[in-house]
């Protein structure tokens, strides 16, 4: 066989090889979602070797600090547990819908991370997982309070928020085709607002709050743990609806004397 024909043959498999790659392997890849041992083997490395590298060494600040430890609190039961679950076990109400699932941040390989590298990846997220970046939510600070917050999850030292489970009637209550109140109870509970703040709003920020509800902190978040919705989560339409079902919560002024 001479040298050229052997160069064509090779040329053509891998030719072969790309399309067999692009046209059955990647579809597969991103269609199947079995957690093979292989695959998670890769990714665990993966993550750590990136936010090993990327997240340097930097220790908490807020480490010991039992302020910081309420600042977490808020924030994970806001923007964390929704997924990785009330007590970090990644069995939140997303977690086990996502692939890869939440991670359990009770398990070894999570304890094993520094908490520069738990810092780092909840700041900017993890591609090719549903780990969002909280870096436009969050102040380094209370990312830091919030690493603080899994360390003592993780130890068994702190207590999830208790926030009530909504009922079938409140639930019920939720028919975006009725009203204004209807429609913005469809988005309370679509949004998960409900997982922070109760069926009723009485968990754990208090919304009946005396007039008017300031619906603004919806788009701008919060220094107390309550991330931003912007427009492309929530629209303004939605987000008045949403106030007109809050209202609901509100006190009725007193009348002065």
């Amino acid at each position: 066989m001479s040298k050229r024909r052997t160069v064509v043959i090779a040329v053509v498999g891998a030719v072969a090889a790309l399309v067999l790659v692009l046209v059955v392997a990647l579809p597969f890849a991103l269609t199947h979602r079995q957690d093979l041992p292989l695959e998670r083997i890769y990714g665990d490395a993966a993550v750590s070797v990136v936010s090993q590298v990327l997240g340097g060494n930097a220790t908490n600040p807020v480490a010991n600090d039992r302020r910081a430890l309420d600042t977490g609190r808020i924030a994970y039961t806001g923007s964390c547990a929704v997924c990785h679950g009330a007590k970090g076990d990644g069995r939140g109400v997303f977690g086990p819908t996502t692939y890869p699932d939440a991670t359990d941040f009770t398990t070894e390989a999570a304890k094993s991370k520094s908490d520069a590298q738990l810092f780092w990846i909840v700041k900017n997220g993890l591609g090719f997982t549903a780990m969002p970046a909280f870096s436009g939510q969050y102040k380094d600070a209370e990312i830091w309070a919030m690493v603080a917050y899994i360390r003592a999850l993780q130890r068994g030292g702190a207590s999830a928020l208790a926030i009530p489970t909504p009922s079938a009637a409140q639930l019920a209550a939720a028919d975006p085709t009725v009203s204004r109140q209807t429609r913005g109870a469809a988005i309370y509970f679509a949004l998960g607002c409900h997982l922070c703040h109760g069926p009723e709003g009485d968990a754990p920020g208090d919304l009946a709050i005396r007039g008017r509800i300031e619906t603004d902190i919806v788009r701008r978040g919060s220094e107390s743990g309550m991330p931003a919705y912007g427009r492309n989560i929530i629209s303004d339409a939605d987000l008045a609806d949403l106030e007109t079902y809050l209202l609901r919560f509100a006190s009725v002024p007193s009348s002065p004397d």
